[in-house]
């Protein structure tokens, strides 16, 4: 499974937040070296706007990234965490 990683695009205004974590069932006992095995994650700003930013997120398929305002409304995610396939998200709710 090593250097399987998986990539979001993301829109972020000021003051949004993106939440990394481990995907649920991964074991929360791992250490960071055991979690960063696949790599590490890289954050790339793909460009820059008078109102917002846009970001690129490459990180191993073992953690979840999602958009801070999903947990701050408390509701589950309505996209699967970045695990799979690209994804890309030009406006930010």
């Amino acid at each position: 499974m090593a250097g399987e990683h998986s990539m979001l695009v993301v829109s972020r205004k000021e003051n949004e937040s993106i939440r990394i974590e481990p995907l649920e069932g991964i074991d929360p006992n791992l250490t960071l070296s055991e979690l960063f095995a696949q790599g590490p994650i890289t954050l790339t700003l793909a460009h820059v706007g008078p109102r917002r930013v846009r970001l690129v997120i490459d990180a191993p398929r073992a953690l979840k990234i999602m958009r801070g305002e999903v947990l701050v409304a408390g509701a589950q995610p309505q996209d699967e965490p970045a695990t799979t396939a690209s994804r890309n998200e030009t406006e930010a709710s």
